[in-house]
């Protein structure tokens, strides 16, 4: 009876040692802004502060503008437009975060502006660089998952609006997250 057991552990063993057991992620940051109290011409938004004394504006139920945060939005989110900055709304990480080299997972919604104009945003994170131009009614075409690959240090996540003309009318952020998917120790 020893020996047939020894048999199929020693028979078991070389199975398992081919699968791979999925890495789960690590989240390094999630902000959705529902914490938040809506205001208009904020310099901060969560873990995001305004850069280049520019202003965003939050908006939720609370403050009249919550049509604005159309599916996939939920609760509050950020017009990146801000309310009378000029430059429009240019938004980092509060803190840059030191990351190993790897590939990491960006995530986050960036919907049209719900109110008849197009909007332009530039988001850059690590290697990832993308503009986005966004019809009023968009939903989908600003909803990102992209892995990115970052060679290790500081590292700033930034939503730039690049629609001034439209005043303070811009593209809708929410749902941020960034997650590791391989880091080198």
């Amino acid at each position: 009876m020893f020996s047939s057991r020894l048999k199929y552990f020693l028979a078991v063993v070389p199975f398992l040692a081919m699968t791979s057991v999925p890495m789960h992620a690590t989240t390094i940051l999630s902000e959705n802004f529902d914490e938040l109290t809506p205001n208009l011409t904020v310099t901060t938004a969560g873990v995001f502060s305004t850069l280049g004394g520019t202003n965003v504006d939050i908006v939720g139920p609370a403050n009249g503008y919550g049509g604005l945060c159309a599916a996939p939005e939920s609760g509050n989110c950020v017009d990146l437009g801000g309310t009378g900055g000029n430059p429009y709304g240019q938004l980092g990480l509060t803190t840059e975060l030191n990351l190993a080299a790897g590939t990491y997972d960006l995530a986050f919604d960036l919907v049209g502006s719900g109110r008849d104009l197009t909007t332009t945003t530039l988001v850059t994170f690590g290697s990832y660089s993308q503009s986005f131009t966004l019809a009023s009614d968009d939903t989908t075409d600003g909803i990102v998952n992209v892995d990115v690959a970052i060679s290790g240090g500081t590292t700033q996540l930034e939503f730039v609006d690049e629609s001034s003309p439209n005043g303070n009318i811009g593209a809708l952020l929410d749902n941020v997250s960034i997650s590791t998917v391989s880091a080198v120790p």
